[in-house]
């Protein structure tokens, strides 16, 4: 009797163990998932791999494509084509394997292509954002308009106008020498950038939470952020991976903010 309570006491060590090592194999595991979907439909996760992804509001896509001096750089072309697959604009080391596009009117274009760096996924997952770039670019000639950068976990959202927005996770209370400093915990927060004064962060809404709202993901396997875009109007809703019967599993919302980008309704 002892020697199989010892047996059985060794074989639950070695499987939590081996579901550590499992764990430990991906450092994104429990992260916090984005995804952004747009009124089309069409939407972006991290499990987006395709090499060409639609321009919201046009029949035009973007592609993706290494660049010559890839294995140098790693750096990727960006090119857009037209419904019948055909390149009609070309940019040289701007590109992303992630990559997303807007019209906003007459033909002018929001497209940012984000730089990850989450393993096993293809962006999408919080804290693991490097850098975005911005640009915009007139559809009828191919004309960049506008180009500049978003930094660290700046995960770009939409545009209206001259406005670009953002979503930024909050930060936990924090301490510097060795406790002497007190850094207060900052709320997750929406700000926009514009493009007359790109370097400047605007408050624009901030949210109840820190690293997220009071819900109950328990059941859940993955927690994830849908980022549902209208025009001039944001949905950002919390939802659950979770099992709904003995088959299926959906993701099930938990809570929603409906939050307008009219300049004039920032809080």
């Amino acid at each position: 009797m002892k020697r199989k309570a010892v047996c059985r006491i060794f074989s639950l060590c070695c499987a939590v163990i081996f579901a550590l090592m499992l764990t430990g194999c991906d450092p994104t595991a429990g992260a916090i998932k984005y995804e952004v979907i747009y009124p089309s439909g069409d939407n972006r996760d991290c499990y987006t791999y395709d090499e060409k992804s639609p321009i919201e509001g046009s029949s035009c896509y973007l592609q993706w494509e290494k660049a010559d001096d890839y294995k140098k750089t790693y750096d990727y072309d960006m090119h857009i084509l037209d419904e019948n697959g055909s390149v009609l604009y070309s940019y040289p080391d701007v590109g992303s394997k992630a990559m997303r596009g807007s019209v906003q009117e007459e033909g002018k274009t929001w497209v940012c292509a984000e730089h990850w760096t989450a393993p096993h996924h293809n962006g999408y997952v919080e804290g693991w954002l490097e850098e975005s770039d911005l640009l915009l670019i007139d559809l009828s000639d191919g004309e960049i308009l506008f180009q500049d950068k978003a930094g660290e976990n700046e995960f770009y959202i939409a545009s209206n106008e001259t406005r670009c927005y953002f979503y930024v996770p909050g930060k936990e209370e924090s301490e510097k020498l060795f406790g002497l400093i007190k850094i207060p915990a900052e709320n997750a927060a929406i700000y926009y950038r514009d493009t007359l004064d790109w370097t400047q962060k605007h408050a624009f809404y901030t949210f109840d939470y820190v690293t997220e709202p009071d819900i109950d993901t328990s059941d859940g396997v993955e927690t994830r952020i849908r980022f549902y875009i209208s025009e001039n109007q944001l949905q950002v809703a919390w939802t659950s991976y979770e099992p709904v019967d003995n088959e299926n599993w959906e993701y099930l919302e938990k809570k929603a903010y409906e939050i307008s980008l009219t300049p004039n309704d920032s809080e």
